[in-house]
């Protein structure tokens, strides 16, 4: 009970001080007292009760009552009861809208604006009735509207920023190692937010007559800019300094033109709230595909791996088991030729050598395309040399220069396993299509992992690079490795002989992957 009664006590006379200030500003602004209140203590009420428990309602509401009893007696032409009674219908509506506050930003944002534009409506429909009974004697409806409209656009969701700040956020204890901590202030933001604001103020006072009605426009520019660096909240903090250099530019000013100013407040509040909406919806969507794309990397990179853990597998198992029968049925024919002389019992065992010997051949160079055992015990650059062996290109005549770089960072299996998929498909091409004679492979690790083949084959056309399954599967291995794969080739086409001769052929793979 105490700390309710210290709560309320102190909550009061916040609100008091805020409220009494706000209708100042809007006196001073419409110079009615009667809108003064409409305009920006009504929206400050409104927007505290949304974001307040309900059993500090009554201290709120009697507050503003007591402000508004006080005014009218100070001030005589004041018409206070239809602005009481207006204050209390927004009671049960707001005690409606309240039990729907929840949830994400959306949410929050549509009930704000369905109790700004509920509450406003609630205002005309009061003020409307009295002086249609003659009691009192008010401006148009449009007007009343719009002085409502303004007021909530302004203030409600700058009351939601606050709350979030204060009571969303999860505050750090004031610890030693944060009083060490030094400061980061953004100089840069604050030095820019403040040439926008002065240049602002100077463009609403110092610009001539006949480009008078154009200097709103400049009011764009620092919500764009808040609304991208901070997202919404950062355009209505835009819009909140926009709309502190009009008021204070203008002055004496009729009907007429405190219409066109109220219009220019609320189309910026409005303009600024969804710009920045969209720019943080933006944001949202990105770090979310951002988080997704990391998922399905490191999903990837497990998908390679358990491929290349079942291909080791099998690959064993088929050695082991495989080899061991083959051996055993070279003895048995071995056996079979000792004990049996005739002719037909010494072709059939030579033949079933012949063919053991053929099974054998087959499986090892099944178990090489599987995962071959150089590369687990001698690692890549061994690996390629031995690809470069089987594949006989000295003996084709093509001279294979290799350039690996050094790091200390070892590869991790899956990226070694890639590189050599790599190596093997780009060697096996140049074997079969590109008539090199030169091949270059160089090997960089730094930052990221940057592999080369070049040849001085006839090329192809680089349209029809990835129709193949080979290179696109290149393609896809690395892009599922978050890496990128490009490449350069100069065709030679018989067509054009003499005017290609003199150019340079030849193909050029490029191949990036980030370091694990």
């Amino acid at each position: 009970m105490r700390q309710y009664i210290l709560t309320s006590l102190g909550g009061c006379l916040f609100f008091i001080c805020s409220w009494f200030c706000l209708w100042v500003i809007a006196f001073y602004f419409v110079g009615d007292p009667a809108l003064a209140i409409l305009l920006f203590p009504f929206a400050l009420r409104l927007g505290l009760t949304l974001h307040t428990a309900a059993r500090y309602w009554l201290i709120i509401y009697i507050a503003e009552w007591g402000l508004i009893v006080l005014l009218a007696k100070v001030l005589k032409d004041l018409s206070w009861w239809p602005i009481l009674i207006a204050s209390g219908l927004s009671w049960p509506l707001l005690w409606c809208l309240r039990r729907y506050y929840y949830g994400d930003q959306w949410r929050q944002l549509l009930v704000m604006a369905v109790s700004i534009i509920s509450t406003a409506m609630i205002n005309v429909a009061v003020l409307i009735v009295f002086s249609s009974i003659n009691l009192i004697s008010v401006s148009p409806a449009g007007m009343i509207f719009l002085i409502s409209i303004t007021g909530g656009l302004m203030l409600v969701p700058t009351c939601y920023l606050l709350w979030s700040f204060l009571f969303s956020r999860s505050w750090i204890p004031l610890t030693v190692a944060l009083i060490s901590r030094p400061l980061e202030l953004r100089y840069r933001d604050l030095c820019l937010y403040a040439l926008l604001f002065i240049a602002n103020i100077f463009l609403q006072i110092n610009l001539p007559e006949e480009l008078s009605r154009f200097a709103p426009f400049c009011l764009a520019i620092p919500i764009i800019v808040f609304a991208f660096r901070h997202g919404w909240q950062g355009a209505l903090l835009g819009t909140l300094l926009n709309s502190i250099a009009l008021i204070a530019a203008r002055s004496d000013v009729n009907n007429m033109e405190i219409t066109d100013l109220l219009l220019s407040l609320s189309a910026q509040s409005l303009t600024g709230i969804l710009l920045g909406l969209g720019i943080q919806r933006q944001r949202d969507l990105n770090r979310k595909l951002s988080a997704e794309l990391g998922k399905n990397h490191v999903l990837s990179r497990q998908l390679i791996k358990t491929e290349e853990s079942v291909r080791r597998d099998v690959a064993r198992e088929l050695h082991d088991e495989i080899g061991q029968n083959i051996t055993a049925i070279r003895m048995q024919a071995s056996i079979l030729k000792r004990v049996e002389t005739t002719p037909v019992t010494q072709q059939c065992a030579s033949t079933i050598e012949q063919l053991s010997l053929n099974v054998y051949d087959t499986v090892k160079g099944l178990l090489s395309r599987l995962r071959p055992k150089t590369l687990d015990d001698l690692g890549l650059e061994k690996a390629v040399e031995q690809v470069v062996c089987d594949l006989k290109l000295e003996d084709k005549g093509v001279d294979v220069a290799m350039a690996w770089g050094h790091s200390q960072q070892p590869l991790c299996d899956t990226t070694s396993v890639t590189l050599y998929r790599i190596c093997q498909e780009a060697l096996n091409n140049i074997a079969k299509y590109s008539h090199a004679t030169e091949v270059i492979i160089e090997l960089n690790i730094d930052q990221t992992i940057r592999l080369q083949i070049e040849d001085n084959g006839i090329g192809f056309k680089t349209e029809d690079a990835f129709k193949g399954f080979g290179l696109r599967g290149i393609r896809e291995r690395v892009e599922v490795l978050g890496g990128q794969c490009s490449i350069i080739s100069n065709h030679y086409d018989e067509s054009q002989h003499n005017v290609l001769l003199k150019q340079a052929t030849g193909t050029t793979l490029v191949i990036v992957l980030p370091l694990a």
